[in-house]
């Protein structure tokens, strides 16, 4: 194997790193603000959301709220 081979096959996997790496923080980041969610009704930690919108939902008052938990989306 070449330099030249050397160098580009260093180059793609530091770009394989780089993606890595910024996937791994979004998906923290991502993580870590639906984390922080309450409930809308009795600001409990939220486990459900309503698809479509940021109406968020602990388990109780989304049975409470709505007879099929399938039109929220789970966090």
């Amino acid at each position: 194997m070449g330099l030249r081979e050397s160098l580009k096959e260093l180059q793609e996997k530091e770009r394989l790193s780089v993606k890595r790496e910024v996937k791994k923080e979004l998906t923290k980041i991502k993580k870590e603000t639906t984390r922080d969610k309450k409930c809308i009704i009795c600001q409990d930690p939220a486990k459900y959301f309503l698809k479509g919108t940021n109406n968020a939902y602990c388990k109780e008052c989304a049975l409470d709220h709505f007879s099929d938990l399938g039109y929220l989306k789970k966090i």
